[in-house]
């Protein structure tokens, strides 16, 4: 990240107004040098990633994964209007439906011309899925500390405590690399990518993805060093890419939201913010230490889709020796 600067920031709380922290490259940062916050009520990230975009340093956003974001945040608006009191006029929910078959007729014309739309699709309800259940999990943590109490304010201090402490990710640390994740297309494979000779630190699943980011890379974030960076701990996607065969390396994500019934089942957070069931089929049921808060590494981790279309990690009994929980 280029050096901090600050300029003033037209989002308030409660009055007061927040100063925003920006780096050389355009990104916006909050006062307390968050990208989303709940004490300033601002969640900077999808700007920050399209001034990535625009600047070189992320590949651009395709047309189809246009349409397919589009179409994930009309279903969401849609399911949240179903909830809301009062509830939304009807010609707000039609004018969300229209754009929602809109968005699927464009992507229904592009799976005709050829391209691959569904895994696209299906990524980017992921991660509208997921942001709606940070919200879920953000209740139930409430819910469970204030017993009795049905209301509750989001924003503000005490919900940014709660929700660093039991709903945000693992935060991978920015002096390492990640060896599964290209840099620039942000796909996740199988096998160790090759990183930029001159950091050490940014890794690359092309010779097109190199060249296509080097401008802005060494521009804005290319330190040049001698020593190779130490890697991150896999994320949910790199793991899901070895179809179910042993991923070399650690999975660490946070439990999140207890949805345990019969056997513990948790929602667990990745360092990027993806989302997946760990379900214990140990012979207790249960995997010991674990709890809504609680980080699980998990040394060469497996995937697994579960019968009722969710995926994640089915946890066996010899599982148990490569878990640690904090």
């Amino acid at each position: 990240m280029g050096k901090s600067s600050k300029k003033k920031d037209a989002a308030s709380h409660q009055g007061i107004s927040y100063d925003v922290g920006g780096d050389d490259v355009g990104r916006m940062f909050c006062e307390h040098n968050r990208d989303y916050c709940h004490i300033c009520c601002v969640d900077h990230r999808l700007c920050n990633r399209h001034i990535e975009e625009n600047t070189g340093i992320k590949k651009k956003e395709t047309e189809t994964e246009n349409a397919a974001r589009m179409y994930a945040t009309t279903l969401r608006a849609l399911r949240g209007m179903e909830r809301m009191v009062p509830r939304p006029s009807k010609e707000v929910f039609e004018q969300n439906r229209q754009f929602r078959d809109e968005f699927k007729e464009k992507l229904d014309r592009l799976a005709k011309a050829g391209e691959d739309v569904q895994p696209i699709m299906q990524r980017a309800i992921d991660k509208e899925n997921n942001d709606e259940l940070d919200m879920h999990a953000m209740m139930q943590s409430m819910s469970q500390l204030n017993p009795g109490q049905t209301e509750f304010e989001m924003g503000g201090e005490e919900s940014q405590k709660i929700y660093d402490e039991f709903v945000k990710g693992p935060q991978g640390k920015e002096s390492r690399a990640d060896n599964y994740t290209c840099s620039y297309c942000e796909k996740a494979g199988t096998v160790t990518l090759q990183r930029c000779s001159r950091c050490k630190k940014a890794s690359y699943c092309s010779r097109e993805c190199q060249v296509a980011a080097w401008p802005a890379h060494k521009k804005n974030d290319c330190v040049k060093s001698k020593i190779e960076a130490k890697k991150l701990g896999l994320t949910w996607e790199q793991v899901e890419a070895h179809e179910g065969e042993t991923a070399r390396g650690t999975l660490e994500v946070k439990a999140i939201k207890d949805e345990s019934m019969t056997r513990q089942v948790f929602q667990c957070k990745d360092r990027v913010g993806m989302c997946r069931r760990i379900a214990a089929y140990t012979k207790s049921r249960k995997i010991s230490g674990l709890k809504t808060g609680a980080t699980v590494k998990w040394k060469n981790p497996k995937f697994h889709y579960f019968m009722d279309g969710s995926s994640g990690a089915r946890i066996e009994e010899e599982d148990l020796k490569n878990i640690t929980i904090v």
